[in-house]
């Protein structure tokens, strides 16, 4: 394969897709440099931070379930003691509720917090929330109409999402999604499947947040939330942070909102409570988080917020005041699909817990796990010019590594890393992802140029320890891969 200027990206991609049968061959050859040992392929895991591939449980955390399995404690109890670890760190002006996980968390909140009521005479209204094109858009911008028209086929074909029941089916009613793009950002067609990827480490938050004041301004009489991703690395475009904490656009989203005197939105699913910047920086109204993810937890996600906005979502789900309120038909029965169980809020509980007295043991396993991508892919790196970054956050317990900007050069005749579209996983040609199943690894998120490693299946012991020896092969197996994409591109 040759990177010349004379290729188009489109052949590049079916290039890649043609010689798949050499790039699997030249990566199962590499599998003893590599350090992977027979009795560690299928649970040594690059990510803890993927529903389908999540952490394994900590010894407390079983503990915790097992005890509370029998106990008689009852579940309201459970949810109040979450409450108070949140009341706890955040401030008592700070609430929360438990939901069944992350996704159903941002669904009751834009339901309750920006879908028009339904209630009364004549026809409904429509409303319409205001959101970034980003990464990992389809879940956050899901739930309402595309608009403007042009981003009405934007989801058609996401991870399987065919059919109305699929990500068309979550659409709220006479719901609609402003959807914007940020200046700086690169919206290029990228994969073997060739769909628009964002690009976003350019992102310029200032001229980013005018934009979005002008679509604000142009749809005031509709507006009623802004919802934005809860990721603060420059491969999400929230890396820019004058404070040295809390990102510069999200404060622009949140400064807007709260102007408008509507909520702001942050879909946190990968990050972990307690140990980010505190949602006050940015006027977040609602925070969600999947628990089952690198927080720790069973499957079941968590909203935080300002307790203002959560006694409305709080009295939805049935759960203000008693259990199941004083309206059970009302609240439980609209949202009893949200409901956790004991042994999802006891895991939850157990996983808060730890985390308020573990968290430098987390930033600590952040930090070690960084110098061991720094190290593993030093000389990856420099071959591409230092262009790939690597960044660790440890508000979501991981370390990211982004290199869409391998690709800057193109003008000049080359071509950069393969960048997957997430289209590409979904039809099982995601290179980089299939490459480390070859070599026996749980691969992480692979998709439109960013990886995000954390710790996860066979990475930590029963105690949350970092198993050193595991976590360098594993990050090894995923720089040899990116290796050989990259050699096939300079061929």
């Amino acid at each position: 394969m040759s990177g010349n200027v004379n290729m188009y990206r489109s052949e590049f991609y079916q290039t890649l897709l043609v010689t798949q049968d050499k790039f699997n061959k030249r990566v199962a050859a590499e599998t003893a440099r590599v350090g992977m040992l027979e009795k560690w392929k299928g649970d040594l895991s690059l990510t803890g931070s993927n529903s389908a591939r999540p952490s394994y449980l900590r010894q407390d955390v079983i503990d915790a379930m097992s005890k509370g399995a029998t106990d008689k404690t009852s579940i309201g109890v459970w949810n109040e003691r979450i409450r108070s670890l949140i009341k706890d760190h955040y401030g008592g002006h700070y609430d929360c509720i438990i939901t069944n996980c992350c996704e159903s968390a941002i669904l009751l909140a834009l339901d309750v917090l920006a879908a028009p009521s339904h209630f009364g005479r004549g026809q409904a209204p429509r409303s319409r929330y205001l959101a970034l094109f980003e990464s990992n858009a389809e879940h956050h911008l899901g739930y309402g109409r595309p608009w403007p028209p042009k981003y009405k086929d934007i989801f058609a074909d996401r991870t399987s999402t065919a059919g109305e029941l699929g990500i068309m089916g979550r659409r709220l009613e006479n719901l609609d999604v402003l959807i914007v793009k940020a200046v700086g950002a690169n919206y290029d067609v990228h994969g073997i499947k060739s769909f628009v990827t964002p690009l976003l480490t350019h992102i310029d938050p200032v001229q980013t947040g005018a934009r979005l004041r002008k679509v604000a301004e142009r749809h005031a009489d509709t507006i009623s939330a802004i919802v934005g991703l809860g990721y603060e690395t420059h491969g999400y475009g929230y890396g820019l942070k004058s404070d040295q904490e809390t990102s510069d656009l999200k404060k622009i989203m949140g400064d807007l909102a709260a102007e408008l005197d509507i909520p702001y939105i942050v879909d946190n699913a990968r990050g972990i409570p307690f140990l980010g910047p505190h949602p006050d920086k940015c006027k977040a109204a609602v925070t969600t988080f999947s628990m089952d993810k690198v927080a720790g937890a069973t499957t079941s996600g968590l909203a935080i917020g300002p307790d203002c906005e959560m006694v409305s979502l709080r009295r939805a789900i049935g759960v203000h005041s008693e259990r199941f309120g004083t309206t059970p038909t009302v609240g439980k029965g609209s949202w009893i699909h949200f409901d956790p169980g004991r042994e999802a809020v006891v895991a939850q509980y157990a996983a808060l817990k730890w985390l308020t007295e573990n968290g430098d043991l987390v930033r600590s396993t952040v930090q070690r796990l960084f110098e061991i991508v720094k190290e593993e892919f030093e000389e990856l790196n420099e071959n591409w010019g230092n262009q790939i970054l690597i960044e660790k956050n440890d508000s979501e317990g991981g370390v990211e590594i982004c290199y869409s900007r391998t690709w800057e050069h193109e003008a000049e005749g080359q071509m950069g890393i393969p960048i997957f579209c997430i289209e590409d996983k979904a039809a099982g040609v995601n290179l980089l992802s299939n490459g480390l199943g070859i070599l026996g690894l749980q691969p992480p998120s692979c998709d439109e140029g960013i990886i995000t490693i954390t710790p996860g299946r066979g990475m930590l012991n029963a105690d949350g320890y970092l198993i050193e020896e595991r976590a360098r092969v594993a990050v090894r197996g995923l720089a040899t891969v990116m290796t050989i994409l990259g050699d096939m591109v300079k061929a």
